[in-house]
């Protein structure tokens, strides 16, 4: 994903914009590094969130990924699959 078209989805209108640019950074930063370097860096991202009072609801978070998912090539749904399943099994490796 190489553009901020998701974030001006209809879907999205109820959600803070200040939470879609946190995010918007999240994915361009996330695009640039290796697996490895992924789970060091959403750490230090959760911890920046927690500083900066930014959180999302459960709906919040569903109606972000679809949306994500959306605007994404098949690869990059595919990679989100596997990192959201990864969190769910609270592997997150």
């Amino acid at each position: 994903m190489t553009n901020q078209d998701w974030m001006r989805d209809a879907s999205l209108k109820n959600i803070d914009p200040s939470k879609l640019d946190f995010l918007q950074k999240l994915v361009f930063e996330m695009n640039s590094l290796s697996d490895k370097e992924k789970l060091p860096f959403l750490l230090a991202l959760a911890n920046r969130a927690r500083k900066e009072n930014i959180s999302f609801s459960g709906e919040e978070m569903e109606t972000i990924i679809a949306v994500l998912k959306k605007y994404s090539t098949p690869e990059e749904v595919r990679r989100m699959d596997m990192m959201l399943q990864k969190f769910k099994s609270g592997t997150g490796k």
